[in-house]
């Protein structure tokens, strides 16, 4: 596992290069409330067990800046001879705003000049959400690549959906990883108010989008057909096409819920990470013990087109 001491941890997320895969996570030291300044860090590894960090490679800016206070969720893609990081600032705010950093070799990393990329203002989706929290929800943009284009995935929240199902998962495009627009929305089973994290996976001819969730924050209609089966950690629907429709999996334990570790249990913003040929979750542990980075489990794809955990790598 990864810890980092004297340090809060939150989400992770991982680009596998020449057989190292790469752990970026957002962290502030434990002398501040955990949520309300994280930065954003780097550890590296050769067989996703053991961990060597590599510090802070992105900082959160001053007040007058965009991504001041608190960064938040992104994700790494290798575009143009460069290694992209698309990343959130001024996480819990009243406008959600999404920028760039980029790097020739993952360990430094330089802020686009140009941020913030995208904001949800003058689009089809809300700026504020409209669930249990009011605050902006345009975060943890997914980077992926679609033939010549990059693809991002946003948590965000639908203007029409009901309040208690309005999240949503917005899709933007670049040629150029400067000029952005929004492509459009994933068609998706409403079935929460927040889709934290989104990430697509193509597997085995099906996509799987994965995504975490609070307990409260699933709809009425979900909490009556699944009672305390739900709890935080994350969530998959499945689907033939890249845009939809995905639809919710009713036997959807990726992880187990009865670890040692009773903190582990609601082990959040896991993620998929390619590795040798197979597919491994890993996410983040809260614990006034001390936070920490899971290790890493290898998950499979039944012939029910499920995903089942099989122990740690």
């Amino acid at each position: 596992m990864l810890r980092h001491n004297g340090n809060h941890i939150g989400d992770s997320w991982y680009f596998v290069k020449d057989g190292v895969c790469h752990c970026f996570y957002l962290t502030c030291p434990e002398t501040v409330e955990r949520h309300t300044a994280w930065d954003i860090a780097h550890a590296v590894s050769r067989d996703l067990t053991h961990w060597e960090k590599q510090g802070i490679v992105l900082r959160k800016g001053g007040e007058d800046r965009w991504d001041c206070r608190c960064l938040s969720t992104g994700s790494v893609i290798e575009f143009q001879g460069k290694y992209w990081m698309a990343y959130t600032g001024q996480w819990n705010s009243s406008l959600g705003k999404i920028g760039l950093a980029v790097s020739d070799d993952l360990f430094h990393w330089e802020k686009a000049a140009y941020n913030p990329i995208l904001t949800p203002e003058g689009t089809i989706f809300s700026v504020r959400g409209r669930g249990m929290r009011k605050f902006s929800h345009w975060r943890d943009p997914k980077l992926l690549r679609r033939g010549d284009d990059v693809f991002g995935l946003i948590c965000s929240t639908s203007k029409t959906a009901p309040g208690d199902a309005c999240g949503a998962v917005a899709v933007c495009r670049s040629k150029d990883m400067v000029q952005w627009d929004i492509a459009g929305e994933l068609e998706i089973e409403p079935v929460c108010q927040e889709l934290e994290c989104p990430q697509i996976y193509k597997i085995e001819g099906r996509y799987f989008l994965l995504f975490s969730c609070f307990y409260d924050l699933f709809s009425e209609e979900m909490k009556r057909k699944y009672g305390s089966r739900l709890r935080q950690t994350s969530y998959y629907m499945t689907a033939d096409s890249f845009w939809g429709p995905y639809r919710f999996i009713p036997d959807f334990d990726i992880l187990p819920s009865t670890c040692a570790d009773d903190c582990q249990n609601t082990q959040y913003a896991n993620q998929l990470i390619p590795w040798n040929g197979k597919w491994y979750i890993t996410g983040t542990v809260w614990s006034d013990k001390g936070d920490y980075i899971a290790d890493c489990r290898e998950v499979r794809i039944n012939k029910k087109e499920e995903i089942i955990y099989a122990g740690n790598a």
